[in-house]
């Protein structure tokens, strides 16, 4: 039987963090300031469930994110400094269905002016193997830069689709913010293979959407129409 306890560690996203590395419980979310709590709880709303996450103590911000999720699998992972400051990384599901499994990533910090946002959303993992002639796996890690300027995408993604070879791709995105607006991806590279080139276009129309405002509901935006949750796919879509 689920105890009442796992069941309020899953809804905090705080069940199942590897024990290498702890999931956050606070974060110094503005320069200068304490660090505040993470409070973290699946609820549901107009659009279904939603992954719900917000802060508490001296300085926090007012507000909170929402993600969405299916079955409490959001999850709080870990803090990263930039920009004199401190953003959080928090997980949620992408494309899901027979075969295909995604896991998508949200990187939520305050900006300059005060504002809790959404300052970008990629994707961690991505894994096709819908039919037998063509399979995918996608996996992307993001990390800290030690000059604390901008956060390092790094990804890599084999393929394979019958009868031809397995492929691989590896790259580094350099995301870059400093205080305002959204991550700030540098260009596509003209070498680049066709899966960044889907990871790149997928970001560009989500960074659209996130800098038109600030961002705290993401449980409205239609990520079909932004072309993340087809990034993995073994074969691409037409």
């Amino acid at each position: 039987m689920t105890s009442r306890r796992s069941l309020f560690l899953a809804a905090a996203g705080l069940a199942g963090a590897p024990a290498a590395q702890a999931a956050a419980t606070t974060i110094a979310l503005r320069t200068g300031q304490p660090h505040s709590t993470i409070v973290a709880r699946t609820i549901r709303g107009a659009a279904g469930e939603a992954f719900a996450i917000a802060f508490t103590g001296a300085g926090a911000p007012q507000g909170e994110i929402r993600l969405p999720t299916w079955y409490g699998d959001g999850r709080i992972l870990r803090s990263l400094p930039i920009a004199g400051r401190e953003v959080l990384l928090a997980s949620f599901q992408g494309n899901r269905g027979t075969g295909v499994a995604q896991k998508l990533a949200a990187v939520i910090g305050v900006d300059d002016a005060g504002a809790l946002r959404i300052l970008g959303i990629e994707t961690l993992s991505f894994h096709d193997a819908q039919v037998s002639t063509a399979s995918r796996r996608l996996e992307g890690v993001i990390e800290p830069r030690p000059e604390r300027d901008a956060l390092l995408l790094r990804m890599s993604t084999t393929g394979r689709i019958r009868p031809r070879p397995e492929t691989t791709e590896r790259w580094t995105t350099r995301l870059s913010w400093a205080g305002a607006g959204v991550l700030n991806a540098e260009p596509t590279p003209r070498d680049a293979g066709e899966i960044r080139h889907r990871v790149d276009a997928a970001r560009a129309k989500l960074a659209a959407i996130l800098a038109a405002a600030p961002i705290t509901d993401a449980t409205r935006i239609d990520y079909d129409e932004t072309g993340i949750w087809a990034v993995g796919y073994a074969q691409a879509v037409t």
